[in-house]
């Protein structure tokens, strides 16, 4: 049930992180989806690399949540 409920209320997740002088920043952001069980997994979209955000695996997803972004 909980993994009904969770499927439900979230699309994606994101991961914060502190730099070096305490400041928050998105260090990934995932798409929740089920697995062949049914149970809700994350899966990297966007992670920050040396030069900003690189796509992953989960950016088919997240692209059309943002409205097409490309």
């Amino acid at each position: 049930a909980l993994h009904s409920q969770l499927a439900a209320a979230l699309t994606l997740v994101l991961h914060l992180t502190r730099d070096r002088n305490g400041r928050r920043r998105v260090a990934e952001v995932h798409v929740l989806e089920r697995d062949p069980a049914g149970l809700v997994v994350t899966v990297p979209a966007l992670r920050w690399g040396i030069r900003g955000f690189v796509r992953e695996q989960g950016w088919a997803r997240l692209g059309p949540l943002l409205g097409g972004a490309r």
